[in-house]
Formats: C-alpha cells, structure tokens, sequence
C-alpha cells in the first residue's frame, strides 16, 4: 500500500506467509491510516489494528501468530462489525502457490 493516496472501500491488499508466526508491519512509506488484520492458518481473527497511522517506523503487530494479514482502509473493520476472533472465508486462495 505505499505512496497510495487513497484506497477504495472493498479494496486491500492479502499478504501470505510461508509460516504461521508472530508478524509485524511499519507505515514508512504508507500515506494513508489502514487496518490490519491478523488471521491464523485455520482462518480467524487473532486481532486488529484500527487506523495504523502512515509515515511510521512504529511495528504494528497484535503479538499472536498469524498465517495472513489483511490491509483495508482505515475504520473499515469498525465499519464492518469485524471483530477478534471473526472467522475469515478466502475465494482463489487455494490457486495462490505459498513456499516456506
């Protein structure tokens, strides 16, 4: 999500990792507030942060393993009644390849 100066409602970015651990993030190069949200391999929640402030070198992280972490616009997980521990559902997550 760097340098976006605005991010659509319905719009995000999915990251992957090969391994189900602890993850962090930074806002450095981010322009926009985002939530993130930290979702283990069995698909739920483990935890939110609501309007991670941009242009930030501050880790954001929930403290919990996560195999996914959703980025959204800012508020939108408010918006949406999305709480921990919410059960997520993927469409064409299984077309994806994951190496680890």
């Amino acid at each position: 999500m760097m340098w976006r100066k605005s991010l659509e409602e319905g719009r995000g970015m999915l990251f992957i990792f090969p391994q189900e651990r602890v993850q962090s993030f930074w806002m450095k190069n981010t322009l926009i507030p985002l939530d993130l949200l930290f979702i283990t391999k069995d698909r739920k929640i483990v935890g939110i942060v609501s309007q991670a402030a941009p242009q930030t070198l501050s880790p954001r992280t929930v403290g919990k393993p996560s195999l996914y972490v959703l980025e959204v616009p800012g508020l939108w997980a408010e918006r949406q009644g999305i709480i921990a521990p919410s059960e997520v559902e993927f469409e064409g997550l299984s077309m994806i390849p994951v190496e680890g």
